[in-house]
């Protein structure tokens, strides 16, 4: 965090089920899940919503399915407990840079890094 210059540590928990993890929903502003068969909300659009202020974030969330993906039932039971899926475009990402992806992404359109 120092070398980085961040003022807060992240977090890393040990893993836990999916139906635990959504009870952690509600400590976030936002939290996004990116799902291959979200057709309609992109990423591009959530970003977009940010900068106009329409969307006001202090903290948010990130959901990366596991390989071969989140299941149906998972995502509706994300969105029941407050999660938004995302689509990320016609691109399936691997799991293990799905939220490299998604992170770096966020960070850069949000003035985090390459202002």
């Amino acid at each position: 965090a120092k070398q980085c210059n961040r003022g807060v540590v992240p977090e890393i928990e040990v893993p836990i089920h999916f139906k635990e993890s959504l009870e952690y929903l509600n400590n976030f502003d936002f939290t996004l899940i990116p799902y291959e068969k979200e057709k309609d909300r992109t990423l591009k659009s959530f970003i977009k919503n940010i900068k106009s202020g329409k969307i006001n974030i202090k903290t948010a969330g990130l959901f990366i399915g596991p390989e071969g993906g989140f299941s149906e039932e998972e995502v509706n039971l994300a969105v029941e407990f407050g999660g938004s899926p995302v689509t990320l475009g016609p691109r399936i990402l691997r799991t293990e840079t799905a939220g490299l992806a998604v992170l770096a992404i966020l960070m850069y359109e949000l003035g985090d890094i390459g202002y």
